[in-house]
């Protein structure tokens, strides 16, 4: 039970921290691209989540929690027009369970906001909470296979994770960076976007 709630004050920390470091994100932050071998597991000792039509995840350097996003499948197999995606957490620092992103995670850090049934060959656009300046967009292959993509620089790429760094000092944590890792979608290369706050 103290386990439980600590995790939990850790958790509102670090929502406090995205949401301070969201605002900021588009204006003060640096980018940098490049393309590797393969995508690199930051933490290769955190589980990697393997849900029904996960499309991708957040991890963060504070613990294992980890953020999974899915695609939400109508009985047709076509993604929810109302609702394509949706976030929850796994608590793999506690005992794996899955749990509801709470009001204050969904409204101002980790939920999907401005769905739009915009995006190319009928995919939905979106945005995260603490991410409003990046516009992500979920669709199916040819196979219908649900997946999110986006920009990473100039190219289109299949978004794999997305992983933050936080600095628990004081009161309020820091999220001075953070990294995207996807797939190019023409010729399959791993990219890496490493964003850095100023």
């Amino acid at each position: 039970m103290l386990r439980q709630k600590l995790c939990r004050i850790g958790q509102f920390l670090a929502l406090a921290a995205i949401v301070a470091a969201g605002p900021a994100l588009g204006a003060s932050m640096k980018s940098e691209i490049s393309e590797l071998d393969k995508i690199p597991r930051v933490h290769p000792e955190y589980p990697v989540p393997n849900e029904p039509n996960q499309v991708f995840y957040i991890e963060r350097s504070s613990n294992a929690n980890t953020v999974v996003y899915a695609a939400n499948l109508g009985p047709d197999g076509k993604l929810n027009k109302d609702e394509p995606i949706i976030g929850y957490w796994r608590w793999y620092n506690v005992d794996g369970h899955k749990k509801d992103l709470n009001f204050a995670e969904r409204m101002m850090a980790y939920g999907v906001k401005a769905v739009k049934h915009d995006g190319p060959n009928g995919a939905y656009s979106f945005k995260i909470a603490a991410m409003p300046e990046r516009t992500l967009y979920i669709g199916q292959d040819a196979k219908g296979v649900p997946e999110v993509f986006g920009r990473i620089g100039n190219r289109w790429a299949k978004l794999s994770y997305i992983y933050l760094e936080v600095i628990d000092k004081g009161l309020l944590p820091q999220v001075p960076s953070l990294d995207i890792f996807g797939t190019d979608r023409e010729t399959g290369k791993a990219l890496h976007e490493h964003i850095l706050h100023n």
